[in-house]
């Protein structure tokens, strides 16, 4: 909740925004839809003088004698009344199938647009330019997936409806098929709130890997995700509370909490994805304890004036690369660690000692710098002034 805070201070303004212009488009398409659909039914009341209904469909004027029902059902109504609606019939069930697409392409639209704002205001602040519509196929066929899915189900409990004549039977079927389908609803509740978002995070993926891998990532991390599910519900729920006893309060809170509550289950994938996936680049190429006191004494030349100083300047490689593999897995491994050189562009170090005598500034000729060596480079011993060669272990100096 802490870093879905942080993450909605830094987009605050850009939410809005779009929140507000996708509800205005959302708008205006849903009354034109709903306009072009019920405008028939206006026709109907004699706005149009084309259309001339039946004198017995007005209730104040009696039945015309010697006029039967149809034997259709042994209603009160029969097939005939109805030919003025089949005519009408494509026409409304075409409008709520557009009017259902327009639904599904603008809320793909709205979550892909809020993912990308909510995946740039995770790190840093984030503008309305950010808002990107990458990936809206995969989540227009996630939605549409989850529709004909949860259409089929409903076509099946129909039709397995029909096939009861007893209305008790009827009434129980339907009490336990609603119960089932519920509980399987509410069991994979979580995934479809958080699958659309893993599969955009995802992008690399095709369409059925990321699909197949949402479900894994539920069944791994169910604790977590069942807890923003139940955060989103119980905020909603206190939400209607509050507007139920006072609908002003509550329309505000709803203006305030409806973009918090699309950005939470955003933020909690990125989280745990951000755990799944830890920073080991920079396990590996960080200095250890050891290899950073080691480091120092590798390119320092050795101080005649300082006893103390035994290391040699010139290190073989391997005993670096065995220390840092050693100190970084707490034991000696066999395939050493590469270590990252501090300037890339110089020459390598050679990883054999050098038998020549380090230069030093402020020395011209070369009986002063033989002068002021005091202390053999490779083995640290002492030596008398003026010898040219080391007594312990020969090196030239």
């Amino acid at each position: 909740m802490k870093k879905t805070i942080e993450t909605f201070k830094r987009m605050a303004l850009p939410l809005f925004g779009f929140f507000i212009l996708l509800a205005l488009v959302e708008f205006i398409i849903t009354v034109i839809s709903l306009s072009a659909t019920f405008l028939p039914f206006f026709d109907m009341n004699g706005l149009n003088p084309s259309f001339s209904p039946a004198p017995y469909m007005n209730p104040n004027i009696p039945v015309p004698p010697g006029y039967e029902y149809g034997p259709s059902l042994d209603y009160a109504f029969g097939w005939e009344e109805l030919a003025p609606f089949m005519s009408m019939l494509p026409g409304l069930l075409g409008g709520i199938a557009i009017l259902m697409v327009l639904s599904i392409l603008i809320g793909s639209v709205f979550f892909t647009g809020i993912f990308h704002l909510t995946k740039k205001a995770y790190t840093e602040k984030a503008q309305f330019r950010d808002i990107k519509l990458k990936g809206l196929p995969r989540v227009l066929g996630w939605y549409a997936i989850v529709t004909l899915i949860s259409s089929v189900a409903i076509g099946v409990g129909i039709f397995l409806a029909m096939r009861f004549e007893s209305p008790y039977s009827l009434a129980m079927f339907g009490l336990i098929y609603i119960l089932v389908l519920m509980a399987v609803g509410l069991f994979v509740a979580p995934w479809i709130t958080a699958a659309p978002y893993y599969m955009l995070n995802h992008n690399s993926f095709a369409f059925g890997q990321a699909f197949k891998e949402s479900w894994h990532f539920y069944r791994r991390h169910m604790g977590p995700l069942w807890g923003a599910f139940f955060t989103l519900l119980g905020i909603q729920l206190l939400v209607n509370a509050i507007y139920r006893g006072s609908p002003d309060i509550g329309f505000i809170l709803t203006l305030l909490t409806t973009p918090f509550l699309t950005v939470l289950p955003i933020v909690w994938v990125l989280t745990l994805e951000e755990e799944d996936q830890p920073p080991l680049i920079a396990t590996i190429y960080s200095p250890s304890p050891g290899q950073a006191s080691h480091d120092p004494g590798m390119g320092a030349p050795a101080e005649p004036s300082s006893p103390s100083s035994t290391d040699s300047p010139h290190t073989p490689w391997n005993t670096s690369s065995e220390s840092v593999a050693k100190d970084s897995y707490g034991s000696a491994s066999t395939t050493p660690l590469y270590t990252p050189p501090e300037n890339p562009y110089s020459a390598p170090e050679s990883p054999y000692h050098s038998p020549s005598v380090p230069s030093y500034e402020g020395t011209s000729s070369e009986e002063s710098e033989r002068e002021s060596v005091n202390f053999c480079p490779t083995c640290g011993k002492k030596v008398r002034e003026g010898a040219s060669y080391c007594s312990q272990c020969g090196t030239k100096l």
